[in-house]
């Protein structure tokens, strides 16, 4: 099997005839042609971000177009004719083939700018997952924080109702002791009321007895002076 050589940009350029050269200059005229039509007519495409002619195909101005990347793409005179003979559609795909080459830095800006789109929507991806970690750790914080919230009012919830037990059975026991201390001031009072009654009926028994000896006395005066008023009255007369 014959081994296929594979030539260099260099020696396919240095390959090419007049003709081609002039194909290529012929190509870029019409494009830039094209171009300024486009622009008066204002057919620009905001996906593609450039202008289009009449059939919609992406047209740039002459200073973009790299005039090697055009004639590495046009076939010499023995080719050409060779493939149109054998192929009715060669024409057609070669001049979009051609197009191509003059299009090459709209192409490539238009492949650059996709994959920074790529890159950033990588990026805003990224981000978007991150955002989502952040907000999945924020949301596994505030469920955290309110069961310990929960928990923390259960221990004051509980803690009040030991409080509020407590204060009962204070209150209870204050009960408890006011209603001794009544009853022993009760008992206290009975007992000051029986003493000071039975001093008092001391009291009383002393004078009442001395009033009597006092009467007694002085009855037996009384009886006195009238025996003695008696006798010395004398026998009366007759």
């Amino acid at each position: 099997m014959a081994e296929i050589k594979v030539r260099s940009r260099e020696e396919i350029l240095k390959e090419k005839t007049e003709r081609e050269r002039f194909i290529v200059g012929c190509r870029m005229e019409k494009m830039q042609e094209e171009y300024e039509n486009a622009v008066r007519n204002k057919r620009w495409d905001k996906n593609r971000e450039c202008y289009v002619n009449r059939e919609g195909e992406p047209v740039v101005p002459r200073r973009d177009i790299v005039h090697d990347d055009v004639l590495l793409v046009v076939p010499r005179s023995d080719e050409y004719y060779s493939n149109v003979v054998k192929d009715k559609t060669y024409v057609k795909r070669l001049d979009k083939i051609i197009r191509d080459a003059m299009t090459t830095k709209l192409r490539k800006r238009n492949e650059e700018r996709m994959k920074k789109n790529i890159e950033n929507l990588v990026d805003d991806l990224k981000k978007a997952a991150e955002e989502v970690k952040v907000e999945e750790k924020m949301k596994d914080g505030v469920e955290k924080a309110k069961e310990k919230v929960v928990e923390k009012e259960a221990v004051t919830e509980k803690q009040q109702v030991e409080e509020v037990k407590k204060e009962k059975e204070s209150s209870i026991e204050v009960k408890v002791e006011s209603s001794t201390d009544v009853a022993g001031n009760v008992v206290d009072e009975k007992q000051q009321k029986e003493a000071d009654q039975t001093k008092t009926e001391a009291n009383t028994k002393v004078p009442i007895t001395e009033v009597l000896k006092k009467s007694e006395c002085q009855q037996e005066e009384c009886r006195g002076s009238l025996a003695r008023k008696e006798e010395a009255a004398g026998p009366c007369d007759g």
